[in-house]
C-alpha cells in the first residue's frame, strides 16, 4: 500500500529506472524466487556504473538490461544458462558452443552476446545491435525483488533499499556495512517520509524528500533527496520509487 500511494504521488516526476521490460503474469509468479536470490545479493555499486574499492564481490548471478531499437528485455545469468525475460514471456537458455561471445538457446529463442552488444532471436523476430544498460541493471534486479524505493550515495558509497512490509537494507561504507532491519509504517511530515526501525544492535532513520537530486559522482538525475542517519551517523544521496511490477 505504502509503495502504491507514493508511486501514484511521484508518477509525474519519476525519472524509471526499470520500465516495463517483462510481462506481469510471469514476472508476478517469479518474484518468490527472486526475492530469495536478492536476499544474498550485495548490491555493490550505487549507481550500477561504477563499483567502488572495497566493495563485497557480487554473487555469482548478474541482472542485466539489454535496450534494442524500439525493443528492450532483461537477463538474469547463470552457470551454463541464463533466465530470459521478455515483454510478454519468460524462458530459461541454456548455454551452447559459440565461435565468438556467448549463445544461449531455448527451442526458437536464440540469445547471443559479446561484450557490451547482443543479438536476439524469438521466433521469426530478430533484434540486433542491442546495447547493454549497466547502469539499469541493479535497479531492475531490486524491483523484480519487490523493492518499492532504492537510494545511493557517494563518500563512502551506500545503498538503500526498502522492501513494503517487509525489510529495510542498508549497505554502507562501500559494502562493508550491512544492516537489515523491519521496513515500519511511514511517517507523512509537510512532503517529508520518514521511516524509523531498530533492533538490540542499530537505529535507523531514513527521510525522503520529494526533490531534485543529481547524484555528486556521476551526476545522474534523481526525484528525491534521501538521509540516513544510521546509529548517529548520517548520509546523504539520492533516490526513485521503483514502479511496481
Amino acid at each position: 500500500m505504502v509503495n502504491e500511494l507514493r508511486y501514484q504521488r511521484m508518477r509525474g516526476q519519476l525519472h524509471s529506472r526499470a520500465g516495463g521490460a517483462a510481462g506481469k503474469t510471469a514476472m508476478n509468479a517469479l518474484r518468490v524466487s527472486w526475492t530469495a536470490l536478492g536476499l544474498a545479493l550485495l548490491v555493490a555499486c550505487s549507481s550500477g556504473a561504477r563499483q567502488p574499492a572495497g566493495v563485497a564481490p557480487k554473487s555469482t548471478g548478474e541482472t542485466l538490461v539489454y535496450e534494442c531499437r524500439d525493443y528492450e528485455f532483461v537477463v538474469r545469468t547463470g552457470a551454463g544458462q541464463i533466465a530470459l525475460y521478455l515483454p510478454d514471456d519468460y524462458r530459461v537458455l541454456g548455454q551452447v558452443r559459440a565461435a565468438s561471445g556467448a549463445r544461449y538457446e531455448d527451442g526458437d529463442v536464440v540469445f547471443w552476446s559479446k561484450g557490451n552488444e547482443a543479438s536476439l532471436d524469438v521466433g521469426s523476430r530478430r533484434y540486433r545491435g542491442c546495447q547493454l544498460n549497466r547502469a539499469r541493471g541493479p535497479w531492475e534486479d531490486a524491483r523484480r525483488r519487490g523493492v518499492s524505493f532504492r537510494a545511493v550515495g557517494q563518500e563512502p558509497g551506500w545503498v538503500l533499499e526498502i522492501q513494503p512490509e517487509r525489510n529495510m537494507l542498508m549497505v554502507a561504507d562501500y559494502g562493508s556495512r550491512r544492516v537489515l532491519l523491519p521496513t515500519p509504517e511511514v511517517e507523512l511530515l509537510d512532503g517529508l517520509e520518514r521511516y524509523e526501525s531498530q533492533d538490540e544492535r542499530h537505529h535507523m532513520v531514513v527521510e525522503i524528500e520529494l526533490h531534485h537530486c543529481y547524484d555528486s559522482m556521476s551526476g545522474e538525475a534523481y526525484s528525491n533527496r534521501v538521509r540516513v542517519d544510521l546509529n548517529g551517523r548520517e548520509y546523504r544521496g539520492c533516490g526513485d520509487a521503483l514502479e511496481p511490477l
